[in-house]
């Protein structure tokens, strides 16, 4: 009897795991429709400002060059697991890129999530942590982190900034994003193909002191987007196999369950008969 109790705890204790996994499930597809609404809301406006700011940025250099030889890494990650290799993998790439192509170069980091600065804070010196962006975002502290990064960039205390996230076309599909934030790289086959009869008031170079910092934050924030879509799709696949193995289990247990009962009754038949 105590063998058939203690299945039928765990036959209990497998069955309140799989509805807390199918609710953690709903609950992510919930989130990764909204964040995707935002996301999609966003991509009409960021498209028509970048085609303004690049048109702007030629020829208009606004910064010193950098004598120190320094890099910003933003890295974007989760404050919960659960979510499969989501946070593994991209800590694992950003490990790989600050030993092995910027070795000679001071490293600063700025941290969106918990995950990174549990592993990183005591490797390497962390400009900025802020976990509460990533499942808040609050544009009035974004801007307030990015100024402080932009004017940093500006008189030359950073050579590059570049940003390590993971990406998802779509919620089977994922891919680690490496993008170099600062300075903006300039495609002149786009140039070459645009008519040169634009005219802005007041001059191009007061337009792109006020736009770049807004380009700036308009691109991390279109990141952590990004970011936050990646971790609620691995975040759903996780739960899935989570149910499905909890499933699997609580059928063999079942199994086994019924098995002994079966055998138990046998053997008391068995007895009865026995002592007829």
């Amino acid at each position: 009897m105590s063998n058939l109790k203690e299945l039928i705890n765990r036959v209990n204790t497998v069955s309140s795991i799989v509805k807390m996994t199918s609710a953690m499930k709903l609950v992510s597809s919930r989130n990764l429709k909204k964040t995707q609404e935002k996301l999609l809301n966003l991509n009409f406006y960021k498209y028509n400002l970048e085609k303004i700011f690049k048109i702007l940025l030629l020829n208009n250099f606004l910064f010193k060059k950098n004598k120190k030889n320094t890099i910003l890494l933003i890295v974007l990650t989760s404050n919960r697991g659960l979510c499969g290799s989501f946070n593994n993998f991209l800590l694992k790439i950003s490990n790989y890129l600050i030993n092995n192509f910027f070795k000679k170069k001071n490293i600063y980091i700025l941290f969106f999530g918990k995950k990174g600065k549990e592993l990183f804070s005591k490797k390497y010196p962390i400009l900025v942590s802020n976990s509460n962006l990533i499942e808040n975002i609050n544009f009035n502290i974004l801007s307030n982190i990015i100024n402080d990064i932009y004017k940093n960039y500006k008189i030359g205390n950073f050579i590059k900034i570049i940003m390590i996230y993971n990406n998802s076309k779509n919620i089977y599909k994922k891919f680690i994003s490496i993008k170099q934030i600062l300075p903006v790289k300039i495609n002149k086959h786009f140039f070459l193909k645009k008519k040169k009869d634009f005219r802005f008031e007041p001059s191009k170079k007061k337009i792109l002191k006020f736009l770049f910092p807004e380009m700036l934050k308009l691109k991390i924030y279109n990141s952590i987007l990004e970011s936050k879509i990646s971790e609620h799709s691995s975040r759903m696949m996780a739960m899935q196999k989570a149910k499905d193995n909890g499933l699997k289990i609580k059928k063999e247990l079942l199994y086994y369950f019924n098995k002994i009962r079966k055998e138990n009754i046998t053997k008391e038949i068995l007895e009865i008969i026995g002592g007829i």
